[in-house]
């Protein structure tokens, strides 16, 4: 517990040091982790929740200044306890990219799936990408950066960016079974620089493969101080990947302006409207008709869906 302790301390001065100008950005190299941990019990080797408690105090201290947060989870698993601490803050931006395996994977259930947006006012705010199996690789973290993640936290506009930074997606890590490289988590480490006028905390959490963690974390060091990340030779993201990312996409969209495509059937239900199959169904019996001089045969069937009129055509 001493040591639990000593770490979510450490969460918390290395954010504060951030916020009040004492350094321009810092990693805090900390153990226990903390994302699992919810505000009544403890899980996954998590006793107190660091990052969640670290934005709380900055919060509290800076008021204004750190008025609102954006934490980037890059751990392979989902952080069930900062979503439970922030889903209802709209002031906290929690975006949490892992292996979910239709809830197969730790932490078990469907809590880290895409239909988890938020509740009431911190609607929108928290954003799953729920990778459907073990074996992603930098280009479809870097995609779901490009699609999901930067351009949502530049219309958020930060005042400080805590990274949840869990190593069991890297590169050799065998729980994990991920393929991220040193230079994977450098750019997405860069990216995150180009927010909050780059006041950026990174926060150890998971990770089971020593030298995976020693390599991913001095190449996101080495970014924090300024240097370029090594060049990415993985640039064309999974189909899986591409599809997960379209997904949390089309499921976002009706929160955030700068996310597309607008999900305009969700949006024509709401208002009455037909469905699109609907539609193309009709014109196409309209065209048979007329082409083969069919005529639709009226079906005697009080619960029948109205998507089968006209539909059962002979000639």
């Amino acid at each position: 517990m001493f040591c639990a302790r000593l770490s979510c301390g450490g969460a918390i001065e290395a954010c504060r040091a951030v916020v009040a100008g004492q350094v321009k950005n810092a990693i805090a190299v900390i153990r226990p982790p903390g994302h699992h941990a919810e505000p009544a019990k403890p899980g996954g080797f998590c006793f107190f929740n660091n990052v969640c408690v670290a934005a709380k105090v900055c919060q509290n201290t800076f008021g204004n200044a750190c008025r609102k947060i954006f934490i980037l989870d890059w751990d392979v698993h989902h952080g069930n306890g900062v979503q439970q601490a922030f889903e209802r803050d709209p002031n906290v931006l929690y975006v949490s990219l892992h292996v979910h395996k239709n809830g197969q994977f730790y932490p078990p259930g469907n809590y880290g799936d895409h239909t988890h947006c938020g509740i009431g006012d911190g609607l929108g705010k928290n954003i799953n990408i729920p990778w459907p199996t073990h074996g992603m690789r930098d280009a479809d973290y870097l995609y779901a950066f490009q699609q999901i993640v930067m351009p949502v936290a530049q219309e958020f506009d930060p005042d400080l960016v805590i990274i949840s930074a869990g190593f069991d997606a890297a590169e050799g890590d065998m729980l994990g079974a991920c393929h991220i490289s040193p230079a994977g988590f450098a750019h997405m480490t860069h990216m995150l620089m180009s927010l909050a006028n780059g006041k950026v905390a990174v926060c150890l959490e998971g990770g089971y493969n020593l030298t995976a963690i020693a390599k991913s974390a001095c190449a996101v060091t080495r970014t924090l101080m300024g240097e370029p990340p090594d060049r990415i030779l993985d640039l064309i993201p999974s189909k899986v990947g591409v599809e997960t990312v379209d997904l949390v996409k089309r499921t976002q969209s009706t929160h955030w302006k700068c996310l597309y495509p607008k999900d305009q059937y969700q949006k024509r239900m709401r208002r009455g409207g037909e469905r699109l199959h609907d539609l193309l169904r009709k014109v196409q019996a309209y065209e048979w008709m007329d082409a083969y001089k069919m005529v639709p045969l009226w079906i005697n069937h009080e619960s029948m869906s109205k998507s089968f009129e006209n539909q059962v055509l002979a000639t």
